[in-house]
């Protein structure tokens, strides 16, 4: 740790007395990654307010949780309070659309992990002709009367899925760090991953599915040429001159995603002994039993930086584009030479002539871009 003193050697006594002085300071130690295949994930929820968090003392505690760490897709299931405020009809509909594709796909994902559905199997759905949706209500009424026991068997939609993809990683995506609390002590541990996590509407595809079935083996529909399937490109052109255009294969990611298997793991309430014992762990010098060994801290290497203050900024600063500095520097250079050949146009003001101002390479537009100056980055 340094510490910086600031000489008022000069001023006023009334201008010791700041009006936002530092109240307290803290000792920061950086935990390193996390060892072995242990990862540290945020996750965010920017459609659920903070007063309600997911967790079981609010009666949402997450159910499952899955992960396809290449893609970058995470998953989580949460409960849904099927008794209030809440449509039983559409819920028995969507339940069992979702428990019908969930047996047609081998619990298959839908949405981009699962592909949009690209090359999977049509599910086994009987037509719906007039008998079919009779059979069909007279089903649902029965199920409908013992409800408790249809929320029982998830005959009904009774979880909600939450879902979102890791941010992207480059050479300018930042560091971010979870900080915990001790006394006068700011821990830090690396993240490796922030997910924004969003409602999914699996239900709506898995129901949309069921329909497309069922309008293919219904014979009063008629029928219909099945579409060729075709890749899907994505072009982004880039609007700064000379730069080539980014073109990514839509169709290359989606199967990517759909051929690898979700990894499951178990989801730990926040209240949960067990929680509390990995953010003990969170420490620095906390390894060895759950608590803070002081000794082991005072022992700890001072973090020195390897840059100095030019290094530092260049590190932090955008990377330059020389083309495009040029590019800046010419029309610098017009603009200046037009302002001086209005500044010139009065001949009382003693200054040079236009013809003066055209032959001064400095303000010439016709040097070539080649002979810029760059500064070193």
């Amino acid at each position: 740790m340094a510490e910086v003193e600031m000489e008022h050697a000069d001023a006023p006594l009334g201008a010791l007395e700041e009006d936002d002085p530092i109240v307290s300071s803290y000792d920061i130690y950086i935990k390193p990654q996390l060892a072995g295949d242990l990862q540290m994930y945020v996750l965010q929820f920017p459609n659920r307010d903070s007063r309600q968090p997911y967790n079981k003392m609010q009666g949402s505690e997450p159910l499952k949780l899955r992960i396809k760490p290449n893609a970058g897709m995470v998953e989580l299931d949460v409960p849904m309070e099927v008794y209030s405020n809440y449509d039983r009809k559409k819920g028995l509909a969507w339940g069992g659309a979702m428990k019908k594709s969930a047996e047609s796909k081998g619990n298959g994902s839908h949405g981009l992990p699962g592909g949009f559905g690209i090359g999977a199997a049509p599910p086994g759905v009987r037509g719906k002709g007039r008998g079919a949706i009779v059979d069909q209500e007279a089903i649902q009424s029965q199920i409908l009367a013992d409800y408790q026991n249809a929320v029982k068997n998830e005959r009904v939609l009774v979880k909600q899925t939450l879902g979102g993809q890791t941010m992207a990683k480059d050479d300018t995506t930042p560091q971010y760090m979870i900080g915990t609390f001790s006394g006068n002590q700011l821990h830090l541990t690396p993240v490796d991953n922030i997910v924004q996590m969003r409602p999914q509407f699996h239900h709506i595809d898995a129901q949309s599915e069921q329909d497309r079935a069922g309008r293919a083996r219904d014979p009063a529909a008629g029928a219909r040429a099945t579409p060729d399937a075709r890749a899907i490109h994505m072009t982004v052109k880039s609007n700064v001159d000379g730069e080539e255009d980014t073109i990514d294969t839509m169709a290359a990611r989606i199967t990517a995603a759909q051929a690898e298997a979700w990894k499951k793991h178990r989801y730990v309430d926040e209240e949960h002994l067990e929680s509390w014992d990995g953010y003990q762990n969170l420490f620095v010098g906390s390894e060895k039993d759950g608590m803070i060994q002081e000794e082991e801290l005072k022992n700890k290497p001072m973090l020195r930086s390897s840059l100095n203050n030019a290094e530092y900024l260049d590190e932090i600063s955008a990377p330059m584009d020389a083309a495009k500095l040029s590019r800046s520097q010419k029309v610098k250079k017009v603009k200046k030479g037009k302002g001086k050949e209005k500044a010139t146009d009065n001949p009382e003001d003693g200054a040079e002539s236009d013809e003066d101002a055209i032959s001064d390479p400095a303000l010439s537009d016709t040097e070539d871009e080649d002979e810029a100056i760059v500064p070193k980055a």
